[in-house]
């Protein structure tokens, strides 16, 4: 067996049909453990052909979930989907690629439809893995590994050989209660590991990363900030650090703050954050400012957003900030 699809659900009934559809034909098994559906979800999969499921109770945890189902797994790679996402995939050059892989895991691409203020944006994630050897850890923003191999950097699966299109954040109100839930489970795992004897920085600068994180997609934008000041007390450089420079500086200028945006942006070049990105933030501020022919020099030769976390964001943001800064440049 080659390819398992692996799921953890709850309550899904509305978006498990196209999730499950687009599965067949393309892996050669698909596991699903249901953590307490009372919307008729396990009805939906006890009667689903090709489908083996099961039952276990909810422990705040999404690794101990995501470990519990690939347990059951059989396949030599598994495929890791989540309820409300839709592969996009040819099963023959899925496969090939598969066979003809030498590393241990793969990045995917992961399109959410309308999460960044109703525009989509892309990013990679490690989903297809090498099911020997493989453990998820984390209760929040779990990350999947090979303990015995954890220097070896995963592979990039061709957007056009595969994509996940995940439509969870499209809806405010979804969006907002998942940003509870993982706030929830985020505070819980960063006061667990900040009494823990040994916790180092790094890892404490993880935990609150992930805090700040939860806390926005709970509209909490004060705890949001609070978080993100504390990974920069915590470490002076590294991926946590410029990850929560960015999320504060985006915060910040969504606030009006455009001063402490521009500073942001640019303590972010000299991390070594590409220049292209921190151009973009740089741009907003300005243009906040009206300084809007500053901004449009900016955004000059700026054909894409990837910020540092990898996510690719819709261009067409890029077109907005140019028309209305021309716009009032000229007016």
């Amino acid at each position: 067996m080659q390819l398992s699809a692996c799921l953890i659900v709850r309550d899904a009934a509305d978006t498990l049909g196209p999730c499950l559809d687009a599965l067949v034909g393309v892996v050669d098994e698909v596991v699903v453990l249901d953590t307490g559906s009372v919307d008729g979800t396990w009805e939906l999969l006890r009667g689903r052909p090709g489908v083996r499921s099961s039952q276990a109770p909810w422990t705040d945890d999404f690794a101990a979930a995501r470990n519990t189902v690939l347990a059951a797994a059989r396949g030599e790679w598994v495929l890791s989907v989540d309820a409300d996402e839709v592969l996009v995939a040819g099963g023959g050059a899925l496969r090939r690629s598969l066979s003809h892989e030498p590393g241990r895991t793969l990045a995917v691409c992961v399109r959410n439809l309308g999460a960044d203020g109703g525009r989509d944006y892309e990013f990679s994630a490690v989903r297809l893995f090498r099911r020997e050897g493989a453990v998820w850890n984390g209760r929040v923003h779990e990350q999947v590994g090979h303990p015995a191999h954890r220097d070896e950097a995963p592979g990039e699966l061709p957007r056009d050989v595969a994509r996940l299109d995940h439509r969870g954040y499209a809806d405010e109100g979804a969006r907002r209660r998942k940003g509870e839930r993982n706030l929830r489970l985020a505070v819980g795992e960063f006061e667990q590991l900040r009494t823990r004897p040994g916790a180092t920085a790094e890892q404490l600068a993880g935990a609150a990363l992930d805090l700040g994180r939860s806390a926005l997609g709970a509209g909490d934008r004060q705890r949001a900030v609070d978080a993100f000041e504390v990974v920069r007390e915590l470490v002076a450089s590294g991926p946590s650090w410029c990850q929560a420079t960015d999320y504060l500086a985006r915060v910040l200028l969504g606030a009006g703050e455009a001063g402490l945006g521009i500073v942001l942006a640019d303590q972010l070049v000299l991390a070594g954050v590409d220049p292209r990105y921190c151009r973009w933030l740089r741009a907003q501020g300005l243009a906040q400012q009206g300084r809007t022919r500053d901004a449009l020099a900016e955004l000059d030769g700026l054909t894409t957003i990837v910020d540092t976390a990898g996510r690719r964001h819709d261009p067409v943001a890029l077109d907005v900030l140019r028309r209305l800064c021309r716009e009032a440049a000229t007016g």
